[in-house]
């Protein structure tokens, strides 16, 4: 039988890691973002 720290280590390793929905969310709104900072840095050139 496993002891409680080696449990809990590999409990609190599987919640650290983000799941797809939130990392899927995640890239959109970087993307988004990525895209208004270029219009505005476009804009800024002129």
């Amino acid at each position: 039988m496993a002891s409680m720290g080696k449990k809990t280590k590999i409990i609190r390793e599987r919640k650290r890691k983000p799941n797809k929905s939130n990392r899927k969310a995640d890239m959109k709104r970087i993307q988004r973002n990525a895209e208004i900072l270029k219009e505005l840095a476009a804009q800024s050139e002129k």
